[in-house]
């Protein structure tokens, strides 16, 4: 199989799947068990040359699961990368009052404290540092299972995640000057855990943003690896050492080429740095001018080595190893000249993140 980037195809061929991979250092993340307002956030650290050096922060509203977000000045992310929950509800550059995240041997001591777009102050504090070393394993986190519009299938995979550990040191999240509390998983007493999650690094794959127009370029990174009869075998992207995989057996063939009224299927699948996250079926069938192409997740996550209490809640609660299978992609290319396409990604089951907030008891008031 020959790699080629995009501007090396061959001419007029035509290949519409999209792959991108970008990485976080370091987050952080919560539910909020009875907050009013909001459900839970997240703390994010960047620091590298393409994004810069500082924070983002985001909040879940309780009533329709929007998002705010708070983007220290100067940071560089992609927007379009945090279509998560409900939707955007807010985008805000701010200066925060504070804004620390590290991840260290021994647990994660993290600050932040900002103003949210209503005026409230929010405070976060977290250090379980104890001088023992942890023990971090992989996850695929299941932010994707409450997103409602999906732009793409957004896998966010964490190769060291752990959970903070009960120290004497409590955790403390001030919202306007209250205490609020967080979700718990059960059995805290023996298991010695908050249910606030952190990981370092954190690698973000988007198979197929959804597009409107004339196909777009690939993205940066990208290259093209093309079987011995010009079909496409693998897409794959690379950012900060990370490198992800589409894979596709049979290859999907050159749209261009396929002939009126044919049919073709096959399997793919996505991995990350070697780990294996999810994949399903895809169709390709010719009408005239115009080729329906689509991408059915019907594999689920399949962790590895897990420490016992990861295994146990992500075997107890489904929605961490089911949620990719809930996703399907169509796309409606049309051929030419210029040839353009029309592609959205839907929701097909009912496992959803509700699940798991009642396991937690983070869904809210009762």
């Amino acid at each position: 199989m020959s790699a080629a980037s995009q501007s090396d195809l061959p001419e007029r061929a035509v290949f519409p799947l999209s792959l991108r991979v970008d990485e976080l250092a370091c987050m952080l993340n919560f539910e909020l068990a009875d907050h009013p307002v909001y459900d839970g956030g997240e703390l994010q650290w960047f620091d590298d040359d393409a994004h810069g050096t500082g924070m983002l922060a985001f909040l879940s509203r309780r009533a329709d699961r929007t998002v705010d977000y708070y983007v220290q000045r100067g940071l560089e992310v992609d927007r379009g990368g945090y279509e998560i929950g409900g939707g955007t509800a807010s985008w805000n550059e701010v200066d925060f009052e504070a804004a620390r995240l590290d991840v260290h041997g021994d647990g994660v001591d993290a600050e932040a404290r900002f103003i949210d777009i209503d005026g409230r102050p929010v405070e976060i504090r977290v250090d379980d540092r104890d001088g023992r070393p942890r023990r971090p394993a992989g996850l695929l986190a299941p932010v994707s299972a409450a997103i409602e519009r999906p732009t793409s299938l957004l896998l966010v995979w964490m190769p060291r995640f752990d959970l903070v550990r009960v120290t004497a040191t409590p955790p403390r999240i001030r919202i306007d000057g209250s205490d609020a509390a967080t979700g718990q998983l059960p059995g805290r007493r023996l298991h010695r855990r908050h249910l606030i999650k952190y990981a370092a690094p954190v690698v973000t794959v988007e198979v197929n943003r959804a597009h409107e127009g004339a196909l777009p370029p690939a993205t940066p990174g990208q290259q093209v690896h093309l079987d011995r009869v010009g079909g496409l075998g693998e897409l794959s992207a690379e950012y900060a050492g990370h490198r992800a995989r589409l894979r596709l057996a049979p290859a999907l063939p050159d749209l261009a080429g396929l002939a009126e009224g044919a049919s073709a299927t096959g399997r793919w699948h996505v991995e990350v740095d070697g780990a294996r996250l999810t994949g399903g079926s895809w169709t390709a069938d010719r009408a005239g001018e115009r080729v329906e192409v689509v991408l059915d997740a019907d594999e689920r996550w399949q962790p590895g080595r897990l420490p016992p209490l990861m295994r146990l809640v992500t075997t107890a609660v489904p929605v961490f190893r089911r949620w990719p299978t809930t996703y399907r992609w169509h796309a409606e290319v049309r051929l030419g000249a210029e040839p353009s396409m029309s592609s959205r990604w839907e929701r097909t089951g009912d496992e959803r993140a509700g699940a798991y907030r009642r396991a937690t008891g983070s869904d809210g008031p009762s």
